[in-house]
């Protein structure tokens, strides 16, 4: 029954991976609530510490409000073990073992993923709209994150033209983020689905969207990167794609466009140059491969020909980020995003993009949704 399946996938200090290895071994969630710590521990990967606190987890209270809220709020639950979990989107190591979706999932398989700037130039929508429409006149789902700017232009265009849409969030499914977006989400569900790795009732929270992130290349067979800053959010959508062996295209643009330095340096490092619908179709994936991801992932380095040691010139960091590092580097405690913002006196969700960058880089790290300065990370 569902109960157990949301049982396993709430596991604090538990991830997909473990949840996965315990049901290679146990078979379905109630085998692994049932199971002993002696029979916990001969799993591959579990220690006497995550041991201990799947066995203090024999509670099936939350489990059973989750359920009681998806009768009430009409949501359905898609589990590890259906025939309508695509393979290929299980067959990535982040695929969680519980999905939470409104509407109707695509019965044509995987589709083209298409992400961007939030902040978008009228020629960034001009591409996202012809591509989401010739998309959806081809019958190939438009696969992108709810967002304001590209992705919602994405999801617009492909509605417009009779097309399947999937946005896939970093919230709960009972909770339309940005709030303006209501009624866009509401035309999804009605001829798509809205989709979560979040359990109802979970709020947006900046570090649930590496997962969604995540979430929305694995449900993709192409990934397409339409605008980016040079640090966007949208370049680590494109990172999980790599990760997943997807294939990326990426936009260009003139390279003074400081919406497009993100799409020209993806491109530099061997993503494809997105010249035309055509290339979004599936036949075309093994020509648009041009590297793999790990040739493609590392960052270009620029040189500093006024020295003479030819030493790798480290781009400044922005106001905004070194802000943060000299916050975080000023306490050894842990502070929460909310914390943050609070003392930098920004929006919280203008910190999301500035935080992702730095911890990619291991400036900072995230732990259980605090944030610390790598000085602090344990050796």
């Amino acid at each position: 029954m569902d109960l157990y399946w949301i049982w396993l996938s709430e596991l604090k200090g538990v991830g997909p991976v473990r949840q996965k290895r315990l049901l290679q071994v146990f078979k379905h969630p109630e085998n692994v609530y049932r199971a002993s710590p002696g029979e916990l521990i001969t799993v591959p990967g579990l220690g006497p510490e995550t041991v201990k606190s799947i066995t203090q987890a024999r509670s099936l209270d939350r489990a059973e409000r989750i359920v009681e809220d998806l009768a009430k709020l009409n949501i359905n639950i898609l589990r590890y073990d259906q025939a309508s979990y695509l393979q290929a989107v299980k067959d990535t190591a982040e695929a969680p073992v519980v999905l939470y979706y409104r509407g109707h999932l695509p019965e044509s398989g995987l589709g083209v993923g298409i992400v961007g700037a939030r902040r978008c130039t009228a020629y960034g929508k001009q591409v996202t709209i012809e591509a989401a429409t010739f998309l959806a006149q081809q019958g190939i789902p438009v696969v992108s994150g709810m967002a304001k700017g590209i992705d919602g232009y994405a999801h617009t265009a492909c509605l417009q033209a009779g097309g399947y849409t999937m946005a896939i969030l970093g919230n709960g499914v009972d909770t339309c983020y940005p709030q303006e977006h209501q009624s866009l989400m509401e035309q999804i569900i009605h001829t798509g689905a809205v989709l979560s790795p979040y359990p109802p009732r979970t709020p947006a929270r900046p570090r649930h969207f590496p997962r969604r992130n995540s979430l929305i290349s694995a449900w993709s067979y192409k990934l397409l990167v339409v605008e980016a800053g040079e640090k966007s959010g949208a370049l680590i959508t494109a990172q999980s794609a790599l990760k997943q062996n997807k294939a990326v295209m990426a936009v260009p643009n003139g390279i003074f466009c400081p919406e497009s330095k993100g799409c020209n340096r993806l491109i530099a490092q061997g993503a494809l140059i997105y010249l035309e619908p055509t290339q979004l179709l599936l036949d075309t994936i093994l020509a648009t491969k041009r590297k793999t991801s790990q040739e493609i992932l590392p960052p270009t380095p620029k040189i500093d020909y006024n020295n003479n040691q030819n030493s790798t010139v480290v781009k400044p960091q922005s106001p905004l980020e070194q802000a943060i590092l000299s916050y975080l580097s000023s306490t050894s405690t842990p502070v929460t995003i909310e914390h943050l913002a609070s003392v930098l006196q920004i929006d919280q969700w203008g910190l999301i993009e500035a935080l992702s960058v730095l911890e990619l880089e291991k400036k900072i790290k995230n732990s259980k949704g605090t944030w610390y300065h790598s000085r602090y990370i344990e050796k």
